[in-house]
């Protein structure tokens, strides 16, 4: 994966996020995304970061779960209420302030709940 040297920035956030992170993060969810394959699952890996914290991870869990709506994301998602609610911290806050890490573009269906997230 090519980094560029400038940052790009967080939607409804001042603060940038670096190409440094940016590498370092999709390398987290590359690996997710490995584990995802070698568990006979779509390899998909997503990771929901907010203030430089992993909040939210994920790998495709459809086959394992015989669900399917466990998506990476939709696997995440639930990750980041459930930190939410144990650290007493407003999902709408958090998720707003949330940076998505995605090794694929997302599903119709994963990308509507992340859209009701208001995770851009």
């Amino acid at each position: 994966m090519e980094a560029k040297a400038e940052s790009a920035p967080v939607a409804g956030d001042a603060q940038s996020v670096s190409a440094e992170e940016i590498e370092k993060w999709m390398e987290e969810a590359m690996h997710m995304a490995k584990d995802a394959l070698e568990n006979t699952e779509v390899p998909v890996g997503c990771l929901m970061v907010y203030n430089n914290e992993v909040v939210g991870k994920g790998r495709n869990e459809v086959n394992q779960t015989k669900n399917a709506t466990r998506h990476a994301e939709m696997v995440a998602i639930d990750q980041v209420l459930a930190w939410c609610r144990g650290c007493g911290r407003s999902p709408a806050e958090v998720f707003e302030r949330t940076v998505l890490y995605v090794t694929v573009e997302p599903c119709v269906m994963c990308a509507a709940a992340l859209r009701l997230m208001s995770i851009l």
